[in-house]
């Protein structure tokens, strides 16, 4: 009798394949997608200011760069003053006291506007958000550097 022999000789198989398939279609996932995030934002050179002391946990709905010819840019499209009026005005009705949400302030989209960019423009994009409905903005800053706070 050999049961005991036989029971040795057995090998368990895994197949490990279709994990690394996964793996390796989340890595695409996860780089293909960095990367569109990177590509959504528009170098600027924004002003060092010390912004909000306590990160805000909801996402701008509407991302608005104005580089510094002027230029309206919003998810890598330029725009006019209308159009930018237009896409608010739309947000802010999805999100405003209509809406499931019954906070008016839900809707604060981000400006980020390089600081060599012209007042007389930010102070067009502000008026028509303005007039768009938008109750509140965030307005884009870096940080300012270590150097900066340790100066004369």
């Amino acid at each position: 009798m050999r049961f005991a022999h036989a029971k040795r000789d057995r090998v368990l198989a895994l197949d490990m394949t279709p994990m690394i398939d996964i793996v390796f279609q989340l890595l695409i996932f996860f780089l293909t997608t960095a990367q569109m995030a990177q590509m959504a934002r528009t170098n600027l050179d924004l002003p060092s200011e010390r912004g909000e002391e306590e990160k805000s946990k909801d996402l701008a709905g509407l991302v608005i760069n104005l580089d510094a010819q002027g230029t309206i840019v919003v998810n890598d499209a330029t725009v006019s003053v209308n159009e930018l009026e237009a896409m608010a005005a739309d947000l802010a009705m999805r999100t405003g006291p209509a809406s499931a949400s019954a906070d008016p302030s839900a809707f604060r989209p981000l400006v980020r506007a390089d600081r060599n960019a012209p007042a007389e423009r930010l102070n067009g994009v502000l008026t028509a958000l303005e007039r768009a409905g938008v109750k509140g903005v965030r307005i884009g800053t870096s940080p300012p550097s270590d150097k900066s706070k340790g100066g004369s």
